[in-house]
């Protein structure tokens, strides 16, 4: 679906990604920091399930990517950015 393509396309237009703990981050703190953000990187939040299953193609492509699926566990989001 299209969640599932924007993670691809996520995945295949940045080059850098970190994986970021969100425990303890409340919704509003996650707003600021996305407008803060907006125009250099994208914040990633979703099920992790989810996220596993759209990276299988795009670490098919680049398998330097499988480097951070043991990461994406927990209260996580992913950052992208360049």
């Amino acid at each position: 679906g299209e969640y599932f393509e924007k993670v691809r396309t996520l995945f295949r237009t940045y080059s850098k990604i970190f994986v970021v703990n969100v425990d303890n981050v409340a919704s509003s703190q996650m707003h600021q920091i996305r407008a803060s953000l907006r125009g250099q990187a994208v914040v990633l939040m979703g099920k992790n399930t989810m996220v596993r299953k759209a990276m299988r193609e795009v670490v098919a492509e680049n398998t330097k990517l499988e480097a951070i699926v043991p990461w994406i566990y927990g209260n996580i989001g992913l950052v992208f950015t360049n």
